[in-house]
């Protein structure tokens, strides 16, 4: 397939933080031409305008019009009515949107035969670097070492733990031969007895307008080993998911991470 020379691009959550940050950045970008602005159906925010560089783009429930690929940053059920509309019309779909319960994942693993999908639960480099190394360093330091994922987000976020945070623990358990259902707490409250060896704990900080923080600390024998990453502004997250929209351009079916991108 040839790749068009300036991307038509539709961007779903384009009144959300991370959506205008998207539809912002790519109107500067020269490999960008934004197509619409959209919403899910029956969002209150239908028929409202965003800013586009020096111009307003009206919020729409509907496509009606050409474009390359589309950034999805809308929330899970928003994600399921684009995912259709991609699919119908073979164009395609990043996804940055989280939550998705296994139901919805599924669907969206059996779209990704019929269109290419980029799906992410974050898009920031940085990540992608720690995940890279993360199952290694559990499997290395062992479960000598006691593992605690801790995220924060602003006050907005509606799903928790953070997709982020799953992903880290689906990247150690996969290292270390762990589970998730035998393996990992999401919170402690109580009488909860001894830490198990091998446990994985996972929490939640929900507060302001802190845009995201991850961290995961290994504390073993004389010492506690601590990766944090820290995002600045979501701009760091809109970079990362125009540079995946510009990649699956011309890609054939199937579903990607955000690393495959940046490989």
């Amino acid at each position: 397939m040839t790749e068009p020379s300036v991307i038509r691009l539709a961007v779903a959550g384009a009144t959300g933080r991370t959506g205008r940050c998207v539809l912002e950045l790519a109107s500067h970008d020269e490999r960008f031409e934004i197509a619409a602005a959209l919403t899910k159906p029956e969002c209150s925010t239908i028929g409202s305008t965003v800013g586009v560089g020096d111009r307003a783009v009206v919020v729409s429930e509907i496509l009606d019009t050409t474009c390359d690929v589309l950034i999805d940053f809308t929330v899970a059920d928003g994600t399921m009515a684009w995912l259709k509309v991609c699919e119908h019309r073979g164009i395609p779909m990043v996804i940055g949107a989280t939550g998705h319960g296994d139901h919805q994942l599924s669907q969206i693993k059996e779209a990704a035969g019929a269109i290419p999908i980029l799906k992410a639960t974050n898009f920031s480099v940085g990540i992608q670097a720690i995940l890279n190394i993360v199952g290694r360093m559990a499997r290395e330091l062992g479960q000598r070492y006691d593992l605690e994922i801790i995220e924060t987000h602003h006050r907005h976020k509606v799903d928790a733990p953070s997709g982020t945070a799953l992903t880290l623990v689906e990247q150690i358990a996969a290292a270390t031969g762990r589970t998730a259902a035998d393996d990992v707490v999401f919170g402690r409250h109580g009488q909860v007895g001894r830490r198990p060896t091998g446990q994985i704990g996972v929490h939640t900080v929900r507060m302001g307008e802190l845009v995201g923080c991850h961290e995961i600390h290994f504390s073993g024998p004389g010492e506690t080993v601590t990766v944090r990453h820290t995002a600045h502004s979501r701009d760091t997250f809109a970079a990362g998911a125009l540079r995946a929209a510009a990649w699956i351009v011309g890609k054939p079916p199937a579903l990607y991470a955000m690393r495959d991108a940046v490989a």
